[in-house]
């Protein structure tokens, strides 16, 4: 520092260690002043900015609330609607209702009519008068159909006689008839339950319904108490009587020309067993076992199968089964393909080139046969067909790649190469197993329903009756008949047994 001495300039001789600003020098305050001053400047402005950074996300945070708010309301008003709105976009909607053209159609009037209602005006529905004049033979017809729901109460008397021959009093047995001529086998003996209402039961059993829950519709609707160990001995019983015709659909699968093959998980009594399924177009036999083995294939189509066995690719199937052909599934094919697809999604993979030739190879194969049935061609195309798709699955197997699904697919394919086009040779073949899959369905969801069997007697209850009602419903049987000729142990008597059929030949 310095000053003006007498018109000379005087340095300060406090100017390295002044005592007024705490012996510091002046030139090093002065400097931390400054910059003191330029970091006040720079955090008011960063304030500044994050003054207005927080009034933004206030107003954003606002506007998110009020939307959410909105959405909630949409949404509660969305819940209330019968029918929900249709969200698809605007070019994949389709106009509700028939297609243009199409015939309109309704109910037709029953032939038969059980009894007749007459409904006469009281007054004139137009000034109220009372004294109406009818007209002869003029009126408009209605019919409606409805359900009579009744419980019928009726008292079986058994009258006693005497025979002179033997000289001895009798009475009715089961294979007598009764005055009106009605058959004495439709009564049901002991039991105070009819046979009408026995079969409903089932029936409703074995739509998936569980046995408490048919005590209850039965107090409900029927008006008719009963308990949930009645059912189960209604069905025990029935099972009985159908023992004979379940051998007998044993021993038709066992010489049938074909059959599908399939296998689900069963819990009985809380232990794993598994419902087996044989199945074709004329009859259905289930078995419940604790095994997933061969064992239960042999035991069911003999040590060799006479004819052509359709089933997917797992193991009990496999080598250990001989039979006279086979035909693996051809949708475990393409849906394992899918997957594979899907999981290694890449740009032109040598995965993707793989499994678009599998599924171009199967696909046109079940095409020719779709066209076969269809008349469009005949038993030499498909074996053309059938050498066409062979050197595909060849070209197949020759994609090089090291993925290790597709590795395991081809081996599949090789360990396989023989079992795949059987339906080619064989029409009457089908190429995939989607039937035996649609006949463990209703067993499938009746499992998800009640869990499966209580008991082992329970799970032989369930085979047999299972059998009987797929058998007959394969045959045009509706469910009830085939329960009401169980509960009368006539069972054998609904279901007929063709010969082994010729297998299709050449023209």
């Amino acid at each position: 520092m310095a000053e003006l001495v007498s018109g000379k300039k005087v340095a300060c001789s406090y100017k390295e260690a002044c005592p007024h600003l705490n012996f510091e020098p002046a030139a090093r305050v002065l400097a931390q002043r400054d910059y003191l001053s330029h970091r006040v400047d720079e955090m008011a402005r960063i304030m500044d900015l994050a003054r207005e950074k927080i009034e933004t996300l206030q107003q954003e945070n606002e506007d998110s609330r009020k939307e959410k708010e909105s959405l909630k309301q949409e949404l509660r008003e969305a819940n209330l609607k019968v029918f929900k709105p249709n969200l698809k976009k605007e070019e994949n909607k389709k106009k509700r209702g028939s297609s243009f053209g199409h015939r309109g159609n309704s109910r037709r009037v029953p032939g038969r009519i059980d009894h007749y209602v007459d409904i006469y005006p009281a007054r004139c529905h137009r000034c109220g008068g009372k004294k109406i004049t009818l007209y002869e033979k003029s009126f408009e017809e209605h019919v409606v159909e409805d359900i009579q729901v009744k419980t019928v109460t009726t008292c079986y008397r058994s009258h006693y006689g005497y025979c002179p021959e033997c000289k001895k009093v009798v009475y009715p047995v089961r294979d007598g008839l009764s005055q009106s001529g009605e058959a004495s086998a439709e009564i049901a003996p002991r039991s105070r339950i009819g046979p009408n209402a026995r079969a409903i039961f089932g029936y409703l059993r074995y739509i998936g319904v569980p046995f408490r829950k048919v005590v209850k519709l039965s107090q409900d609707v029927f008006g008719l108490a009963i308990t949930h160990p009645a059912l189960f001995r209604f069905e025990t019983e029935m099972a009985k009587n159908g023992e004979p015709l379940y051998q007998k659909i044993k021993e038709v699968v066992r010489h049938s020309p074909f059959i599908h093959a399939d296998e689900t998980g069963w819990r009985v009594d809380g232990k794993n067993f598994w419902l087996w399924e044989f199945i074709n177009k004329q009859v259905a036999l289930f078995r419940i076992e604790d095994s997933r083995g061969s064992a239960v294939v042999k035991d069911t189509l003999g040590e060799k199968y006479e004819g052509v066995l359709h089933s997917d690719f797992y193991s009990a199937y496999n080598d250990n089964i001989k039979a006279e052909g086979k035909q693996k599934c051809l949708a475990h094919l393409l849906r394992e393909a899918k997957k594979i697809e899907e999981k290694n999604s890449g740009p032109n993979g040598q995965e993707e080139l793989f499994c678009q030739k599998l599924k171009g190879a199967i696909k046109g194969a079940i095409e020719s046969w779709n066209e076969f049935h269809r008349g469009k061609k005949t038993i030499e195309e498909l074996k053309i067909t059938k050498e066409v798709t062979k050197e595909k699955l060849l070209e197949v197997l020759f994609v090089p790649t090291e993925n290790k699904d597709i590795r395991r697919l081809k081996k599949r394919i090789i360990k396989h190469q023989n079992e795949l086009l059987t339906f080619l040779d064989q029409p009457e073949i089908e190429p995939t197993n989607n039937r035996a899959e649609r006949g463990l369905r209703a067993s499938v969801i009746m499992r998800k329903i009640t869990f499966g069997s209580r008991s082992v007697h329970g799970a032989r209850n369930h085979q047999v009756l299972m059998s009987i009602l797929q058998t007959a419903h394969l045959q045009g049987t509706q469910p009830l008949h085939t329960l009401l000729y169980l509960v009368t142990n006539r069972g054998d008597s609904l279901i007929s047994f063709q010969e082994k059929p010729d297998k299709i030949r050449p023209p």
